[in-house]
């Protein structure tokens, strides 16, 4: 049990960060000190900032899916997406409030941790090794707008079904980051499911990078009849 609890915080650390330990540093957001005049009202719930490992047994259905901890990226989620709406929108210099009720990011691993404990039992470390060292099938980031009010009723003993995807939106059953914001601001409160797969020509995506295409993605949809261009 103790080895798979380390295989596991292993995975959720992965996952939180990219693919694998990349030689450069993340990536740093000059200037962000601009939008501190952004009044961030977070009213999210204290949990969506707090990590958590839903269930350790290979048999669950919440098994390898984890919350990841504002402490994964710099900025925190919630800040970048203040930054960015300050960029796109100049009408904030107005009314410089954005409240923010939800921002959350699950990793879902399922399927790659399942099949690496079948290995492990069959063919042992080395078997597990060339198996992680195999490229990850590549996809497309998908956002999608969602119901605020059916999104919370997940709360509770059924919020690891937030990281669930389909085999449409994920055929190949990669680890996926599923990240959900839901924000308000210039009289509009939009809520958005982002899905973030391995991406072609990015073999060491940070996860404050995969944040900002859904940021990109979400702040689209306050564009008055605005088409939705999901930003690989």
């Amino acid at each position: 049990m103790r080895a798979l609890k380390y295989l596991l915080a292993a995975s959720s650390l992965t996952i939180a960060g990219c693919a694998s330990q990349p030689s450069l540093p993340p990536p740093e957001y000059p200037g962000i000190e601009q939008s501190d005049k952004i009044v961030l009202d977070n009213r999210r719930p204290s949990s969506e900032s707090e990590n958590e490992i839903f269930s350790l047994l290979v048999t669950s259905s919440a098994y390898a899916i984890y919350r990841i901890p504002d402490t994964a990226t710099k900025p925190t989620g919630p800040r970048l997406l203040a930054h960015r709406a300050y960029e796109k929108f100049p009408e904030l210099s107005s009314q410089p409030t954005l409240t923010v009720h939800h921002f959350v990011t699950y990793a879902n691993l399922q399927s790659r941790l399942r099949k690496s404990s079948l290995l492990a039992g069959l063919t042992g470390p080395i078997g597990v090794a060339i198996f992680n060292s195999q490229e990850l099938p590549v996809g497309d980031v998908l956002t999608t707008q969602i119901d605020s009010s059916v999104f919370e009723k997940t709360a509770g003993p059924e919020e690891y079904t937030r990281a669930f995807f389909t085999a449409e939106e994920n055929p190949e059953k990669s680890p996926v980051n599923l990240i959900y914001i839901d924000a308000e601001m210039l009289g509009q409160r939009i809520a958005t499911r982002c899905l973030v797969p391995p991406i072609k020509d990015k073999p060491h995506l940070f996860l404050i990078e995969a944040m900002d295409m859904c940021i990109t993605n979400h702040l689209a949809l306050y564009e008055p009849r605005g088409s939705l261009n999901v930003t690989p």
